[in-house]
Order: structure tokens, then C-alpha cells, then sequence
């Protein structure tokens, strides 16, 4: 992960080496510039976190050069440093915008603790920007006994350190999400930004916005600019959700962002550097959708790097039980219950059930049968699912495809719901316009809600 970058303006060459030699050891990168004209044009070519400005330049002040930097990057503290301070000075510099006004001679540690409280201060704001967004992990995403998930967790400790492209492989509701939010919790960028989009289902411009930002009048209803999740992100984990049904328009912009570092918000003609590290996620097969030309090569080799697969339910049936006590317990507390104890036969049934949904089937199943029950148990009959004859079939029965397995199951829950394809979704946990590309995918016949 990149330094903090940090744009000194001085004229006096000693003081300005002096400063930035300090801020240099002390783990900050720093840009020089001597007059306005300099530091605008270093500005504009690269972000700074903050900038340090002497009030009195050859060419100007920092109040003139103040309101520019503002508008290319409004969450860009700025400090001034002035020889003659005065009161209706400072007052000014604040109203237009500076967070401190310093009288020299400034000491150079108090310069570098401001400096990493206004840092801080940046990174909580960026948090709180995307903390609508963020949902709280269900759980442990390694929590079973599996050899499968063990295998999982062994490689996921192994790519932590490292900064290259994440692809998070799985189906829907396997907690690939989850997995995302371990990575950042776990990783060196823990501190900074955790941004999460979900690729499916955005329009291209709405994708386009929502990833690079945009200019104030770039489109119709841009009344203000915005900030990108990549610039929200800059130095923390950005997840892309769904990637695989990214709009093919955008897939060469976000390579250019990955390899260059660097992107432009929609009606800008500034590139902007941005320091992320990526984690994707799909549950499609992205190789055949290569071959397909869906979806780029290029892009492809670039985000899948370091490649994590969650193995589904199904693959690991010791690890149900495991999960659904943890689950209840989650929900019992939620819910405000005394512990609620589920029942062998209950188990048993969870255990033949193919969980298409995985673990979000599974969460929702379990989180229906404690608002509908009553007592301290759940029963089989709790839990709303058709028993199977067997968890192993016998030799002669005939075995289902998975796909029309998965067209029975999203079948069964249509007619539960009589057609209400919205509750249907929710029961499925997944988006409904997910569900309706799956409905088509499957041949089931589109319903109107």
C-alpha cells in the first residue's frame, strides 16, 4: 500500500527541504513546489492527501490556489503556514475553506501529529461514506469442520499480505461477501476504506457513475460532482460484486483504472491515481464467458490473479449443522429469545435438503421458522422444506442435473409464493431481477408481480 502523499508548498528552499525531510521519515510522501503555478500544476497531475501551503508565494497566495484545489478534490485537507498570521486572515482561510491556520515558526512535530489526526480524520470520513453499503458479516466465513473450508481458510491467511487482484468464486448465497469483508478485516488496508458494489443489475451509466464519479453537469440530473468507489476507496479493499455481469462498456475502463492506477469521473479531463487492492466475486464460470466474448480476456487474467473458490454446501454437509447452530444463535439474539435447540429430526432434514441458496437459503430458512415457531425447539416441520427419501440414493434412482434441480427448487417456491416472484427472491436470497435472469435461464415462464 502506497504512503500518504503529502504536497509541501514553500519558496524558501531551507525550510522547505528541512520540512519535507522530516515528513519523509517519518513515513509520508512528499511533492515539492515553490510557487502556485508549480503546486496546481503537481496537483492536478496526482492525489494529495494533504497539502501545506506557506500563506505568502512568488506568484500568488495559498488563498488563491485554495479554491482550486477544492474544487478538483473537496476532501483534500489543506493547512496554511503564514509568518504575519492575524485574526481576519484566519478567519478567511477558514471560511474558504482550510482546516488550520498555522503561525510560523511551526514545529515540526506538532505539523506532523496535525497532519496524521486530518489522515485519520479522512479515513473515518470515508468509511462513513460507504457504511450504508456495508452489511455485516453473517459469520465466520470459515466456520465448519470441512476439509473444504480448511483448505479455503489455509489459502486465504496465504494471500493476505500480498496486494495482488482477489476472484472469489461461488454460487449465490455461498458467502462470498462475507469472505470479501474478512479479507479487508484481516489484511494490511484494514484501517482504510471497505467499498462494496454489486456489478449485477445496474444500468451502464448508473455502473459507470457509481465506480468513477462524476462531474457536476456531466448528464442530465448531475446537479453536483461525485465521488467514484474507487476514489472512496483509494488505499482500502474495493469489492466488485457479480463481476462477471459487469456491462462489457465499462470492462475496459476498469482494467485501465487496475493497470494505470489511475481513472477519470464521467465529464472530467483529469486522470485521478487511486491505490486500491481489488477483490471480485462471481458465480458464473468466467472462462466460458471469455470464450462467449461476454466477457474481456484481458480483464479476466487481471482480476484473477489470486483465485479463492467457497465450496458449496452440498460439497461439505458436515459443516451444515455447524452453521445452523451458529445462525440460530445469531437470530436468538437478534430477536431478543432465550437459545432455541434444533431438533435431530429437524437436522436430519436440513442435512438431505440440496440448499441451491447455500448459506443464504439456509439463513433464511432458519430466521423463518424462528419468527413462525413458538416454543424452545424446531421442529422438522418448522423449517417449510419437503423432506427427501434419502440423502443417498439408491443405485438405480435416477439422478437429477443440478439445473433441473435448481428449476425444480426455484419452481417449488413460486408456487409457495403464487407467483409473487419479489417474495420469491427474498425467500432464494437473491436480487429479483437476478431471479428473473435465472427463471429465463432455466425456461420458467416469466410472471408479473
Amino acid at each position: 500500500m502506497s504512503r500518504p502523499k503529502i504536497l509541501l508548498i514553500e519558496d524558501d528552499p531551507s525550510v522547505r527541504h528541512g520540512m519535507a525531510a522530516f515528513l519523509r521519515a517519518n513515513e509520508l510522501d512528499v511533492e515539492e513546489a515553490e510557487n502556485c503555478q508549480q503546486a496546481m500544476d503537481l496537483f492536478r497531475a496526482d492525489n494529495h492527501d494533504v497539502v501545506v501551503a506557506d500563506y505568502s508565494l512568488p506568484d500568488g497566495t495559498s488563498l488563491d490556489i485554495l479554491p482550486q484545489v477544492k474544487k478538483l478534490s473537496e476532501d483534500t485537507p489543506f493547512i496554511i503556514l503564514t509568518a504575519h498570521g492575524s485574526i481576519d486572515l484566519a478567519v478567511r482561510a477558514i471560511k474558504e475553506g482550510a482546516e488550520q491556520f498555522l503561525t510560523k515558526p511551526v514545529e515540526s512535530k506538532a505539523l506532523l501529529v496535525l497532519i496524521r489526526r486530518l489522515l485519520q480524520q479522512q479515513r473515518l470520513r470515508k468509511r462513513q461514506m460507504v457504511v450504508a453499503r456495508e452489511q455485516p458479516a453473517a459469520m465466520n466465513p470459515f466456520l465448519g469442520a470441512s476439509a473444504a473450508i480448511r483448505d479455503l481458510e489455509e489459502q486465504t491467511r496465504r494471500m493476505l499480505e500480498w496486494d495482488s487482484p482477489i476472484l472469489i468464486l461461488g454460487e449465490t448465497g455461498a458467502g462470498k461477501g462475507v469472505l470479501a469483508r474478512w479479507i479487508h478485516a484481516n489484511g494490511p488496508r484494514r484501517e482504510e476504506a471497505f467499498v462494496n458494489l454489486n456489478c449485477a443489475g445496474l444500468s451502464r451509466e448508473l455502473l459507470e457513475s457509481e465506480l468513477f464519479g462524476h462531474e457536476r453537469g456531466a448528464f442530465t440530473g448531475a446537479v453536483n460532482a461525485k465521488q467514484g468507489l474507487l476514489e472512496v476507496g483509494h488505499r482500502g479493499v474495493v469489492f466488485l460484486d457479480e463481476i462477471g455481469d459487469m456491462d462489457p462498456a465499462i470492462q475496459p475502463k476498469l482494467l485501465k483504472a487496475l493497470e494505470e492506477k489511475s481513472f477519470r469521473r464521467l465529464g472530467d479531463v483529469r486522470d485521478r491515481h487511486v491505490d486500491i487492492r481489488l477483490v471480485a466475486s462471481t458465480n458464473l464460470d468466467l472462462e466460458e464467458a471469455v470464450r462467449a466474448k461476454k466477457f474481456r480476456d484481458d480483464l479476466y487474467y487481471r482480476v484473477s490473479t489470486l483465485t479463492l473458490r467457497i465450496p458449496p454446501l452440498r460439497e461439505r454437509p458436515e459443516d451444515i449443522p455447524i452453521l445452523a447452530r451458529a445462525i440460530l444463535t445469531k437470530v436468538c439474539l437478534r430477536m431478543g429469545k432465550l437459545k432455541v435447540e434444533l431438533r435431530s429430526e429437524a437436522e436430519a432434514l436440513l442435512l438431505k435438503y440440496p440448499w441451491p441458496g447455500n448459506i443464504r437459503e439456509l439463513a433464511n430458512v432458519l430466521e423463518r421458522a424462528m419468527i413462525l415457531q413458538r416454543g424452545e425447539r424446531l421442529e422438522a416441520s418448522d423449517l417449510g422444506l419437503q423432506p427427501r427419501r434419502s440423502s443417498a440414493p439408491d443405485p438405480g434412482e435416477d439422478l437429477l442435473p443440478l439445473r433441473e434441480m435448481e428449476r425444480l427448487h426455484v419452481e417449488r417456491v413460486l408456487q409457495r409464493t403464487s407467483g409473487n416472484v419479489t417474495e420469491a427472491a427474498q425467500i432464494l436470497g437473491m436480487a429479483r431481477r437476478t431471479l428473473y435472469d435465472r427463471m429465463k435461464a432455466l425456461g420458467i415462464a416469466l410472471t408479473k408481480d
